[in-house]
């Protein structure tokens, strides 16, 4: 059927061009989407690197007043000046100092503080360890500097903990190098929230080759993208120090197994130590169809989709019907064909669809049938009006019946035409229930009608005979 393989194979078409649709279009935009995520942990990762060093050059600006401070120098200098490192001879007075100006710094007050003289010795200390002096300190890069006569900065771990630290020479009368103050702020959790808010939607986690000291993992946003847990940027910092690109100080890598990215940056100065920033890669916008809530559902116009799908169908099925229907008429005119002749047979080729298969087993039918009657006739082809091969041949001597005037009579006739017919069948040996009587009166009538056509007689005459040893009807034409 033309219409109902039409849509069946507009329907396979639309539904495989929308399956190859969709697939391309995850796998572009899934593509794309990476790349976008990859470049923009990079960007957050800078922001975050620049952050970090423009943090480090406030707290340096900060110690300026803090070690320029009169009795602060003053201590220093006497500190410089004494002949023994016993805490006993440095005394109290720099950590007491230390201690009152590190709370004027608010905000900046720093974990960790102490003092060193020119020596490298640590003379005075509060926050981490206060009160510890006599150490040196003199040989770590920061403080080595700092004794120098430079600012820096740089980041430690002391017990396990992060800190940010940074430096600065302390002189006296401008222009005599005392010793340095060291200024420390461990990285905490509110510090990592902090630097999160830099870069909104991402992950951030410092790190080392040994632990992960702080990280921070936003609540993603209803709809929003999720990103990546702590857990998952520490994961890949042990295999950092043997990849090759860790030594240019930054390494970008895909989680697969949370669908994120995660860059990984090096802070100059601190040995193995470093920060990781990494975002969720977005979902395709039909994503957003699983996470829909009762209430986005409770919106969707239902009614109207239904009544649409409805309506589809019903002009579907309408078109199976008129196609079905136009088919079934055509069938039903081609047997209406054969019923009035010439033709004995079915014409296929004008015929489609089921029509044309119904057409080609009747014909199948019709040859069993003539090929059974040439063998039962022995060889003579039967025609389907030739009354003496249809019922069978004649023999015995006729019994004539005249063709009555009105219908009652010819009923009549006819119906002791055929117990005649029944008897003579017996007579022979012959299935006296192989014909009946409808179908008896239906091939007289017929014979009566071609011979009529065919002789131009008012009527016709049947009379039984026996043939060949089988009981027959012979028609003859009447006046």
């Amino acid at each position: 059927m033309l219409f109902s393989r039409f849509w069946v194979v507009l329907l396979a078409v639309i539904a495989g061009a929308s399956v190859a649709a969709m697939t391309l279009a995850r796998k572009t935009y899934d593509h794309d989407r990476a790349l976008d995520t990859a470049a923009l942990v990079e960007s957050d990762r800078r922001i975050v690197e620049e952050f970090l060093r423009r943090d480090a050059r406030t707290r340096i600006d900060d110690l300026a007043p803090l070690a320029g401070d009169g009795a602060l120098v003053t201590a220093m200098v006497t500190a410089t000046r004494r002949t023994g490192d016993s805490p006993a001879l440095i005394g109290n007075t720099i950590t007491t100092r230390l201690r009152d100006l590190n709370a004027g710094l608010g905000p900046l007050r720093g974990d960790v503080l102490f003092a060193v003289d020119p020596r490298g010795i640590v003379v005075g200390r509060v926050g981490l360890n206060e009160n510890t002096v006599g150490d040196y300190v003199g040989g770590i890069p920061l403080v080595e500097r700092a004794l120098a006569g430079y600012v820096r900065d740089d980041v430690w771990e002391l017990g396990g903990t992060a800190y940010r630290m940074a430096a600065r020479p302390i002189l006296s009368e401008g222009r005599y190098y005392v010793g340095a103050v060291v200024h420390g702020i461990a990285i905490q959790q509110r510090f990592v929230e902090t630097v999160a808010q830099l870069v909104p939607g991402a992950s951030v986690v410092f790190f080392s080759a040994a632990q992960t000291y702080a990280g921070f993992t936003p609540v993603p946003e209803r709809g929003g993208v999720a990103a990546p847990p702590v857990g998952a940027l520490s994961e890949p910092v042990r295999t950092l120090a043997g990849r090759s690109e860790w030594a240019s100080g930054a390494v970008s890598l895909e989680l697969p197994e949370h669908g994120g990215r995660v860059s990984y940056g090096a802070i100059p100065g601190a040995a193995g130590m470093g920060i990781a920033v990494g975002r969720g890669l977005p979902s395709m916008p039909t994503d957003f169809l699983l996470h829909a809530s009762k209430e986005d559902l409770a919106r969707v116009p239902l009614a109207g989709i239904g009544a649409g799908v409805a309506g589809l169908i019903v002009v579907a099925m309408l078109f199976f019907a008129l196609e079905f229907g136009a088919k079934k008429k055509r069938l039903a005119e081609a047997f209406a064909g054969l019923q009035r002749g010439p033709a004995n047979r079915l014409d296929p080729v004008a015929l489609t669809g089921f029509a044309n298969d119904l057409a080609l087993a009747a014909n199948d039918a019709l040859d069993a049938v003539v090929r059974r009657e040439v063998e039962r006739s022995g060889g003579k082809v039967r025609s389907v009006n030739d009354l003496e091969s249809l019922l069978t041949a004649p023999g015995d001597a006729p019994q004539n019946v005249r063709l009555p005037l009105n219908e009652a009579d010819e009923q009549r006739q006819w119906r002791e035409l055929y117990e005649q017919f029944v008897a003579k069948r017996r007579e022979c040996g012959e299935a006296a229930d192989g014909v009946s009587w409808d179908r008896f009166a239906g091939t007289l009538r017929k014979s009566r009608e071609e011979v009529v056509s065919r002789a131009r007689s008012k009527g016709a005459r049947f009379t039984v005979v026996v043939k060949d040893g089988r009981a027959a009807v012979k028609a003859a034409p009447l006046g």
